[in-house]
């Protein structure tokens, strides 16, 4: 009897989730913030939330101030306390615990992005994302580290644990960080303050403040914004 209970409360949770996901127009916006105001770790002001936005686990998921989370967008969080062998990648500039999506104020990310915090996710203020980005801080690899000619590893998550090899590394995103469309960041990335990544590129390795970020793999092309002129050195066309 207390387990049918459970289920059906489950169910109702579900179909409430359900409704107030999809529910177009004003109303669906007001009742979306207060549905995940209660469920989030953290919900700042003035939040947009749109319509079809996952969040897995929530409360290991905060949005700070004046964000818009866009159609579409799916939000993956909590740490994965897994038995599956995995590349561990240190990120020194990483301020929270393992499993932790922190987004910042101001920061807009785009229709059917992808953010995958299961390792560890810091987006800091400002920060703009756009349609299509895909953000893993954890991910299959292809094959072991330790044996790397053992064909019994699969890229697939319905085999054994132990056929598995992940790689996992917390991602962090500096103030002023533009991801363009489709750019993928892998595990264990740092992008500093004021960096652009430009569209299609695939992330594989940090990035100094201010770098204009392109290719697959990325390399730092030049600086994104140019270095300011004194006014002794500034032509005058008068």
């Amino acid at each position: 009897m207390i387990k049918s209970l459970k289920y059906l409360l489950g169910f109702f949770s579900d179909v409430l989730q359900m409704i107030t996901s999809y529910l177009p127009g004003p109303i669906g916006y007001i009742l979306r913030y207060r549905y995940w105001k209660r469920r989030l770790r953290h919900l700042g002001h003035d939040v947009k939330i749109d319509v079809g936005v996952y969040f897995q686990n929530p409360r290991f998921i905060s949005v700070d101030d004046y964000c818009w989370i866009d159609r579409g967008v799916m939000i993956l969080a909590g740490p994965d306390k897994s038995s599956r062998p995995r590349r561990l990648i240190s990120n020194n500039t990483f301020p929270l615990e393992k499993g932790m999506v922190y987004i910042g104020k101001r920061v807009h990310v785009a229709p059917y992005s992808i953010l995958s915090g299961i390792g560890g996710l810091y987006i800091s203020d400002d920060c703009g994302i756009a349609s299509g980005a895909r953000i893993y801080s954890f991910s299959n690899h292809y094959r072991s580290d330790e044996y790397p000619s053992d064909r019994k590893y699969c890229f697939a998550l319905f085999v054994e644990p132990l056929r598995q090899y992940m790689i996992e590394g917390p991602i962090y995103l500096g103030e002023n960080v533009g991801i363009a469309s489709n750019v993928t960041i892998l595990p264990g990335v740092s992008i500093e303050r004021y960096s652009f990544v430009a569209v299609n590129s695939v992330v594989t390795k940090s990035f100094a403040e201010n770098s204009f970020i392109s290719g697959n793999p990325s390399k730092r092309i030049k600086e994104r914004f140019e270095p300011k002129q004194s006014a002794n050195n500034t032509n005058s066309h008068e």
